[in-house]
């Protein structure tokens, strides 16, 4: 268990209710962009359920840890001011353990759908997402390790935390949440800069064709809301190298609806500009035409083989393809 005190208790989960809300309000306009039509209130006619269950989940896991917190801090709060009811028990070791998975579960849910999109865009190739999955293996194994050693712990205190660690080992298992959120970042660096490639590739592909500006703005969607995951994964990082507990709780307190607002501001976002993009239609004018564009050895290249050129309706396919998949 941590050292933290009242106080700080109270600070901590004010601060993640006052995110919370921030997210909830992001996750309503996220559920009407998943399921309903672009323009009204009518039921879209395909809906990604894998996405809708993924975006619940990560609901769910907000819900779950914010009412985690503030329960056990309501209960030091009620001991601090009554004293201890007999029945109840004060701060037990498993607090930290179900805290610790909901915020693993929640990161691993999100990094699975970022994989998901760079493996769509890329054209389905396996071999460009081998490097993001086994660094997600990685971390679900490690969440798996640290549940072990936290459970372990509980039952036998004389198991852990380790006087050789030069990490912070009282809230978690430092020497495995190291390794998770390495891999965490890595993996998410990895996905979201394979994905601004490829669609970087494309643009220069179709920027002949048609305006690049809806492929421009998935990049710039893309690198900031990376950018929010990656800020937040990398502190709570950087926290465990600190004995503070009270900025690992914050840190940790922040994970999930920060998390969770980059998750569905990014499917808010990429559905606006899918809305905008299929109103665009390709002109019947350029479906005879060729336009010269310079010559690329790159995957997935719309080209005729011959003379570097490409095709108007085959670039036009393409843009659309990668606007559609992200």
């Amino acid at each position: 268990m941590g050292t933290r005190t009242l106080d700080k208790e109270v600070s901590v989960v004010f601060s993640a209710a006052l995110l919370f809300g921030i997210y909830f309000s992001t996750l309503l306009t996220c559920f009407r962009w998943l399921l309903f039509a672009d323009e009204g209130w009518k039921r879209r006619k395909t809906i990604d359920w894998a996405l809708v269950v993924v975006t619940f989940l990560i609901f769910g896991i907000n819900v779950a840890h914010v009412s985690w917190d503030l329960h056990w801090t309501m209960v030091e709060a009620f001991q601090a001011v009554n004293g201890p009811r007999p029945f109840e028990f004060t701060l037990p070791d498993f607090r930290n353990i179900v805290a610790c998975v909901l915020q693993n579960t929640s990161i691993l849910l999100a990094d699975i759908v970022l994989i998901r999109r760079c493996w769509v865009v890329h054209g389905r190739r396996k071999l460009v997402v081998v490097f993001p999955v086994f660094l997600w293996l990685v971390a679900l194994l490690c969440t798996i390790l640290q549940i072990y050693l936290q459970v372990a712990h509980m039952k036998n205190p004389n198991i852990g935390p380790y006087s050789w660690a030069s990490v912070n080992m009282t809230i978690g298992p430092g020497i495995v949440l190291l390794p998770f959120w390495i891999s965490t970042v890595l993996s998410n660096a990895y996905a979201s800069g394979a994905l601004i490639l490829r669609i970087h590739q494309v643009t220069q592909q179709c920027k002949f064709v048609i305006s690049p500006t809806h492929l421009y703005f998935l990049i710039r969607v893309i690198a900031e809301s990376g950018l929010l995951c990656l800020s937040i994964t990398l502190a709570h990082f950087l926290v465990w190298f600190g004995s503070d507990d009270y900025a690992v709780g914050v840190i940790a307190a922040l994970n999930p609806p920060v998390m969770g607002v980059a998750f569905n501001w990014f499917i808010i976002r990429v559905a606006i500009n899918k809305a905008e993009a299929a109103k665009v239609t390709i002109p019947e004018r350029i479906t005879t035409i060729r336009f010269n564009k310079p010559p690329t050895t790159h995957h997935g290249t719309m080209m005729d083989g011959t003379n570097g050129l490409v095709s108007g309706g085959a670039a036009f396919e393409l843009a659309m393809y990668v606007i559609s998949s992200v």
